[in-house]
């Protein structure tokens, strides 16, 4: 799916961008979404959600793919294909997006989001063992499962004969290739990327004889008419590159020189709106420290200075022509010159960066960074000071090599700690020989419980290191990562801890059941949440407690867990259907997709089909599973849904039109048009003028037609 300059239609291998401005303007223009996609989509999310949830081998995996190719099928009865385009929060099919508030369509969007996809494509005869595979794909956290799908290496990037992902971008990235770059020299990520943003600033999906000028691109950019979606893929590029390029060597030297030019070439007006673009102030600080290890030194403080311009923040026209003269030097001179003016303006950037929140020109922290940089060592040298000054990496360095430990190697060891190059002080270590006295010092210090505990929680660990240092701690690293996981405030460190922790055996699920007895909700939530990850459970440990917590957030985690206890499905369903908590009923309505149990039909009607407090959408999921039950008590809700009980002199008339009202006619239709009243009420609906009521009558009749067919 294509929403580009014209919001025209392209093959769905051509997958530009789509954002949710854009999405949400082309859905007033268009009409709404037809019954059969939503219902597909629907369909789909439900999938995905089941195969996230449960093992291969559960039965309740077994319909999923079923529904899904009947979907399909009534689909490719008009149609040869079907794309569906990708932003954050919808989805685009058909030239039609998904309200943002549909919470199940929403998921998906964000599921397939998250794995870096813009769009997913089907053509007429799909067959059941692509299905299973694209769901059993999508339904890997890209969080939890380590690179998303879309960041993957062609290798990797999975492929199927009717089904197809798209990457975010241009499909045909791995592809391109130029003298030295292209397909023949094993183009890098960082290369992919610039090309992929030449071309969506040039707007065009030609392939370009060689690597496209800086300057044309930026002419390009800041000719182009302001777009939101334009400026997002461009704004998603420079931030992917920034992130890329940062720690890179001479492989991608070529592409930071590009991207550097670029950001010098862009006017300050078009800049700014850009970084604007880049969403919360989080992400843009993120954006800053990435180009502040990355970019060239002048194109780092353009950047700044655009920052400031779009967040509010003020520098002073000081520190301005403090950091443009340190810019300067980084540039010209010697090289030690160069070196030290440009570790110089990299570090005070990322100390003003780290504290700067507030918009007074002069806060607190502004001024100790003025001041930290006005007592910093000078930049130019002299001969004496060369000789008596030495880095903390310089004297670590020397002191393995000659394996001698003293106080200034402490105290170096210190400094780099409090750098937070903790990453940096263990890559000496594990290239010093085994038997070296130092470097067993400091790995000892390192794997130190408190010291361990202390450096996860401020994430100062790369991933190698850390997955080295758990591998020398071993169990002994399980109760200082458990206690990261339960304070930590930061998504990415518990994201960290939860992969650490999935992959170090049982012991850890029983050390999770044990913190349990913490009683703070935050760290029951997270205990929990790892157990659902842990392939054992305890045997011993018993979810009912938490299902029945008086925090929604710890109750939506024990929810699944309870699902996997032999003999505790029912119950489990049944609180959650009487939950206040929509999330949960929402939980329970999806899980019982196929068709409720019996014995919680009573439930389903009075707490949320019938229950006037329900959201509509809520209301509709639980007539959807109604369609599968044959209870007579199923049949006077969905007949109470469809029609209006103020209705005079026993006449029959239909119900104000709602999610739940079209749902109700769709089971109606699905399962009991043998009933001579639900016939009348099914006649009147087949003469609405409205097509949605009719669609409703004519899709549940599809149903019980395909039903009858399988049966």
């Amino acid at each position: 799916m294509y929403l580009g300059r014209s919001h025209g239609y392209r093959p769905p291998g051509r997958t530009a961008y789509v954002t949710e401005a854009n999405a949400s303007a082309e859905q007033t223009r268009r009409a709404t979404l037809s019954r059969e996609l939503s219902e597909f989509l629907v369909e789909l999310s439900i999938g995905v959600h089941r195969y996230a949830m449960y093992p291969e081998d559960h039965p309740s995996l077994t319909p999923v793919v079923e529904n899904i190719i009947g979907r399909l099928a009534e689909l490719f009865e008009d149609r040869q294909t079907l794309s569906i385009g990708v932003a954050q929060r919808q989805l685009i099919i058909e030239g039609v997006a998904t309200d943002v508030r549909h919470p199940v369509m929403a998921n998906l969007a964000r599921r397939l989001h998250d794995h870096q996809l813009g769009a997913v494509s089907f053509t007429k005869g799909a067959q059941a063992r692509e299905i299973e595979h694209l769901l059993r794909t999508l339904a890997q956290e890209s969080e939890r499962g380590g690179t998303p799908l879309g960041l993957r290496p062609p290798e990797e990037f999975p492929e199927w004969e009717h089904v197809r992902l798209y990457r975010v971008g241009y499909e045909q990235l791995e592809m391109l290739g130029s003298a030295g770059e292209g397909v023949g020299g094993g183009m890098d990520r960082a290369g992919q990327l610039w090309l992929g943003l030449a071309q969506a600033a040039l707007a065009t999906d030609e392939i370009p004889a060689g690597p496209p000028d800086a300057g044309v691109v930026a002419e390009s950019i800041e000719g182009h008419a302001r777009e939101d979606a334009y400026d997002q893929v461009i704004v998603g590029y420079l931030l992917q590159l920034a992130d890329e390029l940062k720690g890179q060597g001479r492989e991608a030297a070529k592409v930071q020189e590009r991207v550097s030019q670029l950001v010098r070439d862009l006017d300050s007006e078009t800049l700014t709106r850009l970084v604007d673009m880049g969403g919360s102030w989080a992400q843009r600080k993120r954006f800053l420290l990435d180009a502040n290890q990355s970019l060239a030194v002048d194109s780092v403080v353009k950047i700044l200075q655009a920052a400031a311009s779009a967040t509010e923040q003020s520098i002073s026209t000081s520190l301005t022509r403090l950091l443009s003269k340190l810019a300067m030097h980084a540039t010209q001179g010697t090289d030690r010159v160069r070196s030290q003016a440009d570790t110089a303006l990299r570090e005070n950037v990322e100390a003003l960066i780290s504290d700067w929140e507030l918009k007074d020109p002069n806060p607190e922290a502004y001024t100790a960074v003025l001041d930290a940089m006005a007592r910093a060592a000078p930049v130019f040298e002299t001969p004496a000071m060369r000789e008596s000054i030495s880095g903390p990496e310089r004297i670590v360095r020397m002191a393995i090599e000659v394996d001698a430990y003293g106080p200034t190697v402490a105290k170096a060891i210190m400094d780099m700690m409090e750098e937070s190059r903790v990453s940096d002080l263990f890559d000496l270590v594990q290239e010093a020989p085994a038997e070296n006295v130092v470097a067993a010092r400091i790995r000892k210090h390192l794997t130190n419980p408190t010291e361990f505990r202390r450096i996860i929680a401020a994430g100062e660990l790369n991933d190698q290191a850390l997955t080295s240092l758990i591998q020398s701690m071993g169990a002994a690293a399980v109760d200082p990562l458990l206690d990261v996981l339960a304070d930590s405030d930061s998504r990415s460190v518990r994201r960290r801890v939860f992969d650490a922790l999935a992959h170090m055996g049982p012991f850890v699920g029983q050390r999770a059941v044990e913190r349990l007895a913490d009683g703070r909700w935050f760290v029951l939530r997270n205990m929990l949440a790892l157990l659902q990850r842990l392939p054992h459970v305890p045997e011993d440990f018993d979810p009912q407690p938490y299902v029945e917590h008086a925090d929604a957030r710890v109750r939506r985690e024990a929810f699944p867990l309870a699902l996997r206890r032999p003999g505790r499905r029912e119950r489990a369903l049944a609180g959650a259907l009487a939950d206040g908590d929509e999330r949960m009923v929402r939980m329970a309505l999806l899980e019982m997709s196929d068709g409720p149990p019996e014995a919680l039909v009573p439930t389903l009607v009075n707490r949320v089909v019938l229950a006037p407090q329900r959201s509509d959408e809520i209301r509709s999921l639980g007539a959807k599973v109604l369609r599968s039950s044959t209870s007579p008590l199923a049949l006077k809700a969905l007949t109470e849904i469809a029609t209006d009980s103020t209705a005079i002199l026993g006449r029959i008339k239909l119900a104000q039109k709602s999610s739940a009202m079209l749902s109700a006619l769709e089971a109606l239709a699905a399962t009991w048009c043998s009933d001579s009243g639900v016939r009348k009420v099914l006649h009147m609906a087949e003469r609405s003028r409205d097509p949605d009521i009719r669609g409703a009558v004519r899709h549940g009749a599809m149903h019980r037609t395909s039903k009858e067919d399988t049966a």
